[in-house]
């Protein structure tokens, strides 16, 4: 009998916008790693350049949904970020 196969936990994604150009990846991630486990982070980039949005991967759904609570529509280096679970 073959072994049960689990599959892998997904995560629970959020989209960050209207970040400052200056934020990369690196500070996006340690400005929300409190909130939970981050699987992954990116800051969506053209030519070196922020585009000014990002997405996060959380562990677990509450840190997801944590994140969003505290931080949408929360000052981030000056600017007002819109934060949302995808």
């Amino acid at each position: 009998m073959e072994p049960e196969r689990r599959s892998p936990s997904p995560g629970f994604k959020i989209q960050i916008e209207n970040l400052p150009s200056s934020v990369d990846s690196y500070q996006l991630r340690k400005a929300f790693k409190d909130f939970g486990r981050v699987k992954y982070c990116k800051v969506d980039e053209e030519q070196g350049k922020s585009k000014g949005r990002g997405i996060i991967g959380f562990e677990t759904k509450e840190s997801a949904s944590a994140a969003v609570k505290t931080m949408d529509k929360a000052k981030f280096n000056g600017n007002e970020v819109r934060v949302t679970l995808e």
